[in-house]
């Protein structure tokens, strides 16, 4: 059975063979293969890819003012990997699935540069098709550039300086002002003077859909091409990687990070509001119209049911009261989706070990209900309701075991401000590192040379380098003038029969 698994950048497709029977975490296991990633996979999901086509926003006049370029729905319908993937077929023989960020963590604790990259294959996607969104058009000019630079496209002076972006009404004044004549004496005075979009232009536009909270009746600003170019420009020495560390250690601080979202529509007899809950990382936030988000975090969730299109949420309030959700889901597997994110992403982002009530929750078909009542052991018709056997912090123990195992060095990137700030740092501060070095150095040599001199210094006067040495007991304490004066040796109280005269080396000499 062949499955096609379309990657995080939604251009790539690996194709897997595996057996008819196989549950999807073995498919999962050949990808990872293919890509040569050992650990860290706990992060991802499989899901039935199904892209929707694009569509360009336009206000009245033709201006481009945003896109529901949202080929994929943020609301995703999760493949557990304990199941079998026969459930799943589109055919008969081939299975589409999408391998997709599942959970999303801080870059800094991601360990391998390879699933770096399809967080960034992700967010890249996410940014463009306005899953994400900027604070504002400087932060979107700042993470367009970011991906620019993460793609390996060179920043050229050539943009010019308050051109637009592309609009659907310059693209169709640019075709009225072009004749059909190939010579250039047939060109208008107004087609000369029309500025012409340059390369660099071009290569931004595909950066042109990052935008922040669409306001009514805002646009996109005339001279967005220049801020992304002036952004771009102060990441010239960059490179290619750090910036992609740096777009995602950007967009985790926009809102919506790591977020599912479940749409739950307006009942028929107005029992209920229409209104969005986002599941992430921290708890949840329910988005309704004409009201303030609420945040409910899973420290206040006291109980989560679900039960056909019904889904029930039991919290405690700011006033520490007990409030109740009540509200019927628009399908079945909606609300088993809600119950199953609250469920899986508090236990991966809150819990210090998942309990063993959540990974061996698990339904029967009707035949294996059947099977199961003479032997209650068996596997048949075993369905698993949770996908998660890890939390965050077991993922990332176990990371550092498996690459500290195969003799992978693992290197953390320090953070700092910004990745101007971060790359400056680098470059002038290196005198700096120098000479703290040079110091540490002169204060270790320092401390050394004190405690020679002071091993060598008279215990009695403390003031005389020693020279003698004490028979038979053989020890060296005193200088001659006070070894004279000593009836016993000041260190074991023992009788002295001689003093003999000694000679330090003169390196070991003690200053005087």
């Amino acid at each position: 059975m062949k499955i096609l698994v379309n990657m995080p950048n939604g251009s790539t497709t690996l194709c897997v063979d595996i057996d008819q029977k196989a549950i999807a975490q073995e498919c999962l296991e050949k990808v990872w293969r293919d890509l040569g990633i050992v650990c860290e996979t706990e992060y991802f999901g499989l899901l039935v890819h199904n892209r929707r086509t694009s569509l360009a926003l336009t206000d009245g006049g033709g201006q481009l003012v945003g896109s529901t370029v949202d080929g994929e729905s943020r609301n995703r319908h999760w493949i557990n990997l304990r199941n079998p993937l026969g459930r799943h077929s589109i055919d008969g023989n081939y299975h589409n699935l999408a391998l997709r960020v599942k959970f999303w963590v801080p870059v800094h604790i991601v360990l391998q540069e390879s699933v770096r990259n399809l967080f960034y294959m992700q967010a890249r996607q996410d940014l463009l098709e306005n899953r994400l969104l900027a604070s504002d058009w400087n932060n979107a000019a700042l993470l367009a550039a970011l991906l620019a630079q993460g793609d390996g496209v060179k920043h050229s002076d050539a943009t010019p300086q308050g051109v637009a972006a592309p609009t659907s009404q310059s693209l169709g004044e640019k075709n009225e002002h072009r004749r059909g004549s190939k010579r250039k004496c047939s060109e208008t005075p107004e087609t000369v003077s029309q500025p012409k979009r340059c390369d660099s232009q071009q290569i931004y536009e595909v950066y042109y859909s990052i935008r922040p909270q669409v306001v009514d009746g805002q646009s996109i600003p005339r001279d967005f091409a220049s801020m992304i170019s002036r952004e771009h420009a102060k990441l010239t020495k960059l490179p290619a990687k750090s910036a992609k560390y740096w777009l995602l250690a950007e967009i985790s601080k926009l809102e919506g990070f790591g977020e599912e979202i479940f749409h739950v529509p307006k009942s028929e007899f107005g029992t209920q509001t229409q209104m969005d809950i986002a599941v992430g990382p921290h708890g949840l936030v329910i988005y309704a119209p004409g009201s303030e988000k609420k945040e409910i975090p899973y420290s206040a969730v006291e109980s989560v049911k679900s039960k056909g299109r019904s889904f029930r949420l039991r919290y405690l309030s700011h006033d520490h009261t007990s409030s109740e959700l009540d509200l019927k889901m628009p399908c079945h597997r909606t609300a088993h989706g809600l119950y199953r994110a609250i469920t899986e992403k508090h236990a991966f982002y809150s819990c210090e070990t998942v309990g063993s009530a959540v990974q061996t929750q698990f339904i029967r078909d009707l035949k294996g209900t059947i099977v199961s009542m003479f032997n209650e052991d068996t596997e048949l018709g075993k369905r698993y309701v949770f996908d998660i056997q890890r939390t965050c912090r077991e993922v990332y123990d176990n990371a550092r075991r498996v690459l500290h195992t195969q003799g992978v060095d693992i290197k953390r990137t320090e953070e700092s401000e910004s990745p101007q700030d971060d790359l400056d740092s680098r470059l002038t501060d290196v005198g700096a590192v120098l000479a703290e070095q040079e110091a540490r150095r002169g204060q270790m040599e320092k401390m050394v040379s004190d405690r020679i001199s002071e091993a060598f210094t008279c215990r009695v006067c403390m003031d005389k380098s020693i020279d003698t040495m004490f028979a038979p007991c053989g020890h060296v304490a005193c200088c001659r003038i006070c070894a004279e004066m000593c009836d016993g040796c000041p260190l074991c109280r023992s009788s002295i029969d001689q003093i003999n005269r000694i000679y330090l080396p003169t390196e070991l000499r003690p200053n005087e």
